[in-house]
């Protein structure tokens, strides 16, 4: 009776693993990539002896090309900005993101500046459908870079942390005595007064104030104008306000 309760105790644990892995997907990437967040979550993984769980549904993995390249005795690391990727996912299903192997200072340079890669079944081999889009590139020195509030800012979207969650990121409303400022009230009505390419244009240049829209238009001049008129709480509320 005892092995028998033994064995039927195993058996339970085993079809609880099995129906556990029934309803999760996997994401793997290859050495020369990280994973830096998924679904606005820090990752801290790396390596192609890696892959993480994803329930069935909706997310967003950002991932980056990260490689070391010995030269000689000098080890050079390049690195891309971070490449935000959105698919739905099916129970069962093996995603991979396949990327070419580089060897050489020179390759490893240009593809950092403009990543290619494609992500397959792992069990059929066809391409997955994916879509995805590069965090913009901010000049000067960057020691620190606060990646994730970038990300959400750039992205402009609610995120949600799990796909049978129905919760998402919700930001905190900016105080009273911001709100009221003519600043902010400005900026919120030029951002609404604007088109959809004056948006994204705007959100772009929030992160890299280089950036220009193809053709000058007022509202995004308007834009810009305010938000450098305005205070550092006045643009960190704007920002959350942009995210709700």
């Amino acid at each position: 009776m005892r092995f028998k309760h033994t064995t039927l105790l195993a058996g339970s644990i085993l079809l609880g693993a099995m129906t556990s892995h029934a309803m999760a997907a996997e994401f793997k990437v290859p050495v020369s990539y990280e994973i830096m967040y998924v679904d606005l979550k820090n990752t801290n993984k790396f390596g192609s002896d890696f892959d993480i769980q994803l329930d069935k549904g909706h997310h967003q993995v950002v991932v980056r090309y990260n490689q070391s390249i010995r030269n000689s005795d000098d080890l050079n690391l390049y690195r891309s900005e971070p490449i935000i990727i959105d698919f739905d996912v099916e129970q069962d299903t093996k995603l991979e993101l396949k990327a070419p192997y580089i060897r050489s200072d020179q390759k490893a340079s240009k593809y950092a500046d403009k990543p290619t890669f494609t992500i397959v079944d792992a069990d059929t081999g066809n391409k997955y459908d994916y879509q995805d889009q590069m965090l913009p590139m901010k000049s000067g020195f960057q020691p620190t870079r606060d990646y994730l509030e970038e990300i959400k800012l750039f992205t402009g979207v609610k995120v949600a942390s799990s796909a049978s969650s129905a919760s998402t990121f919700a930001p905190t409303p900016p105080p009273k005595e911001v709100a009221e400022t003519n600043e902010f009230q400005m900026m919120q009505f030029w951002f609404n007064k604007s088109d959809a390419a004056t948006r994204k244009d705007f959100r772009v240049w929030m992160v890299d104030n280089t950036h220009q829209p193809a053709v000058k238009n007022t509202h995004f001049e308007m834009l810009t104008f305010w938000f450098n008129k305005s205070t550092p709480e006045e643009r960190k509320a704007f920002q959350v306000w942009l995210l709700q």
